[in-house]
């Protein structure tokens, strides 16, 4: 069996189950649930996370465009560690090249980006410039096996925090990815059905109708937040 981070999702929802902060107001109390996220993660580790790229570029980047840098060479796809003595991770999978990228750290963990082999020589070789690590995780679309072994073997991270949006969680947990789940349950309900939720699986490509989650834990907290841990438990399918 190849050795993987340990992962841990953790996802903050409405009572309606949806995902997006940004849309709840800004009020003082809105603001203060929207902190709970934050508490959390600290409470629970101080480990490597990852998150998708629309998630990256809408809370972290704020819409930068890629950079190119003008005049580049052929550059092998090979992986580039640019900080072997980093101690946390800010991950993002980015298969396209679509994030703009102007330094090497994101609230004090250095970047990896991870890349399909498809992306310009221009862009790696910006990324190489203000030294923003990145991995090849396939030749046009992402393996999440092969990243996670990657990350594992080529940067040490033993545990992950797998933390949103839906469409990368949902990928995470279509291939049994997960290992732990933490749920921050808000008193506040959404009512917008345009709005994500915490998994999102597109039905080409599910592997399972079904899966399965062991409660361990419950916690209220502070502000009449529920905090619920899971242990993943099997996938389902239908007998044909």
């Amino acid at each position: 069996m190849k050795k993987r981070p340990y992962t841990i999702c953790l996802m903050m929802t409405t009572l309606d189950g949806k995902i997006l902060v940004d849309k709840w107001g800004d009020s003082p109390r809105i603001e203060k649930l929207g902190g709970k996220f934050e508490e959390v993660h600290n409470q629970i580790g101080s480990y490597s996370w990852i998150v998708g790229r629309t998630t990256m570029e809408k809370d972290f980047t704020n819409f930068a465009k890629p950079v190119y840098k003008p005049g580049t060479h052929s550059i092998p796809r090979t992986d580039s560690n640019a900080n072997p003595d980093a101690g946390t991770y800010a991950i993002v999978i980015d298969p396209h090249a679509k994030l703009g990228w102007e330094k090497s750290e994101m609230h004090g963990d250095h970047v990896i980006t991870v890349l399909a082999e498809s992306v310009p020589d221009a862009y790696l070789a910006h990324l190489q410039d203000i030294g923003v690590s990145y991995i090849f995780g396939g030749v046009t679309e992402i393996d999440l096996n092969i990243v996670l072994e990657k990350l594992y073997n080529l940067f040490r991270i033993d545990i992950l925090m797998v933390e949103g949006g839906g469409h990368l969680n949902g990928s995470f947990l279509n291939e049994g990815l997960i290992d732990e789940y933490h749920h921050l349950l808000l008193p506040v309900v959404d009512g917008n059905h345009d709005n994500p939720a915490m998994f999102e699986i597109a039905q080409k490509g599910k592997k399972f109708d079904a899966a399965l989650f062991k409660l361990e834990q419950v916690k209220r907290i502070e502000d009449d937040v529920l905090w619920l841990t899971y242990s993943c438990g099997p996938q389902v399918k239908k007998i044909h």
